[in-house]
C-alpha cells in the first residue's frame, strides 16, 4: 500500500479541519483557531486503534488515539464532517496514514504501546450496559398492557437485534489487546472500498 503522510479530517461543525502530517521523527497537526502541535514520536507513550461509532451518522467510525507521557490525548477519526448529519469515509486516505504513523513510530519508540480495542473498563462496561439495557426493555415490553403486547413484540425484535449486532461487532472488534509488531489488524481499521472491475468485451 502506498504510504500516506498527510491526513485531513473534521470533527463536527463546531470544529475547522484539523490537518496531520507525518516526518521521520514526529507528527504535527495545524487547526485554523485551533490546536497547532509538533508531537516527537519519543513522547508517545499510547497508540491507541479502536472502532468508534459516535453517532448513528458516523457508525463506520473509527479512531487513533495518541496518548503521550504528559496524557495528553489527541484523537484522529476515518469520518470526517461534511454538512448537516453527514459524514464522509476518509478509509482511502485514513489506513495508509495510520499505517505509516505506527510503523514510524515503533522505529523511533520502540517503548511506545501499539494498543486495539478500548480499555479494559470500557470494554466490559460497555458489555454490562448493553446487558442492563437489554433487560430493562425486556421488563419494560413484560409489562406493557395486553393490548400493546403484540406490537411490542415486533418492536422488541429490532430493539434487540439492533443493540445485539452493535454488541457482536463491539466484541470481536474492541476487545483489549496489544500489538508487538507493525502489522495492524484489519479488524480495527475501515474497510476499505472494493477496486472497480472493468468489464472486457
Amino acid at each position: 500500500m502506498v504510504m500516506n503522510s498527510l491526513y485531513t479530517f473534521r470533527k463536527s461543525v463546531l470544529e475547522k479541519p484539523q490537518r496531520w502530517e507525518l516526518s521521520d521523527q514526529d507528527i504535527s497537526c495545524s487547526q485554523e483557531a485551533g490546536i497547532n502541535v509538533k508531537i516527537p514520536f519519543t513522547q508517545m507513550e499510547k497508540v491507541r486503534l479502536f472502532y468508534h461509532p459516535n453517532n448513528r451518522f458516523r457508525l463506520n467510525n473509527y479512531c487513533c488515539k495518541i496518548t503521550l507521557k504528559n496524557q495528553a490525548v489527541y484523537d484522529i477519526y476515518s469520518c470526517t464532517y461534511n454538512g448537516f448529519a453527514t459524514f464522509g469515509n476518509q478509509a482511502e486516505n485514513y489506513v495508509p496514514f495510520v499505517k505509516e504513523l505506527v510503523q514510524k513510530v515503533k522505529t523511533v519508540n520502540p517503548d511506545c504501546k501499539i494498543l486495539t480495542g478500548h480499555t479494559p473498563f470500557t470494554y466490559y462496561g460497555n458489555i454490562l450496559f448493553v446487558f442492563v439495557a437489554v433487560s430493562f426493555l425486556f421488563l419494560f415490553f413484560y409489562w406493557l398492557p395486553v393490548n400493546f403486547r403484540n406490537f411490542s413484540i415486533i418492536v422488541k425484535l429490532i430493539v434487540i437485534v439492533y443493540l445485539g449486532a452493535y454488541l457482536a461487532k463491539s466484541i470481536s472488534v474492541n476487545k483489549p489487546r496489544r500489538l508487538y509488531g507493525n502489522e495492524i489488524p484489519d479488524y480495527v481499521l475501515p474497510q476499505l472500498p472494493k477496486p472497480e472491475t472493468k468489464n472486457i468485451s
